[in-house]
């Protein structure tokens, strides 16, 4: 997350390039949980792959799948129906009722074959090819389980191979189930790589504890401020507690 990473730059020689898809690149989200509720925050632009409008500000990152919530990063497509709608995805392999543990792995592994067929389909389409190639898709899951809050995020990245025309796509996951308490007593973190979070972070300690919602809408802000040109305003901010949802900011247009 610093200025433009490779994959930021791909896009932005390869959009005049590809015209089967209009999948986007979305990037700054954050996910705080403490023990009794789950604040989740992101911002609203997203780079489009074609189109005539490139860049938008109203990309909707959080939604709803079940009794859980996802936010997407990444190489992802926005449009009903397609192979990369990462929100279909999940939901398609989930059930009301399941476990987010099960969801998450349910989901990743759905992720990875979906970006498989992807990466097929494009092979008679170099440009849109060697896009996907070098692509990653970040999943953050997070909801109650067990009646306590869970986070979860999944990381699949696609790594071309030099001995091998099939690249290696590969999911990691990062977990704090509803057991996971940190040991010093602060919040559980996660977000997307960014230098202008990590400092921010460093920086605000009192924050991150005392004040969940300021601390990630900042957090954000900050990674706005710091990176322009891959990220923007406004910053959508739920809450989740026992209680259930609750949207502290959210855009006219988003679910």
């Amino acid at each position: 997350m610093k200025s433009l990473n490779p994959l930021t730059l791909s896009l932005v020689f390869l959009i005049p390039q590809i015209l089967t898809i209009r999948s986007s690149l979305a990037t700054t989200v954050a996910v705080l949980k403490t023990q009794s509720q789950i604040v989740a925050g992101a911002d609203s632009m997203g780079l489009f792959v074609t189109g005539k409008k490139r860049i938008s500000h109203r990309f909707c990152k959080i939604h709803q799948v079940h009794e859980f919530f996802i936010a997407n990063a990444g190489f992802y497509d926005t449009r009903a129906g397609q192979r990369l709608n990462i929100t279909e995805i999940v939901r398609s392999v989930t059930k009301k009722g399941d476990p987010l543990a099960v969801s998450v792995n349910r989901s990743s592994s759905a992720i990875v074959s979906a970006l498989s067929q992807a990466l097929s389909d494009a092979r008679k389409d170099d440009a849109l090819y060697n896009l996907l190639v070098r692509g990653n898709v970040v999943t953050f899951f997070f909801g109650f389980e067990d009646g306590m809050p869970a986070a979860y995020v999944d990381r699949t990245i696609i790594t071309p191979r030099e001995q091998s025309s099939t690249p290696l796509i590969e999911s990691t996951q990062e977990k704090c189930g509803p057991s996971c308490i940190p040991p010093d007593g602060h919040p559980y973190l996660i977000y997307t790589q960014s230098e202008a979070m990590d400092d921010f972070r460093s920086k605000n300690p009192n924050l991150l504890r005392h004040d969940p919602v300021a601390f990630v809408r900042s957090a954000i802000l900050s990674d706005i401020a710091a990176n322009k040109n891959r990220s923007g305003p406004p910053v959508d901010i739920l809450r989740l507690d026992q209680s259930g949802p609750t949207w502290i900011d959210k855009k006219p247009n988003c679910p």
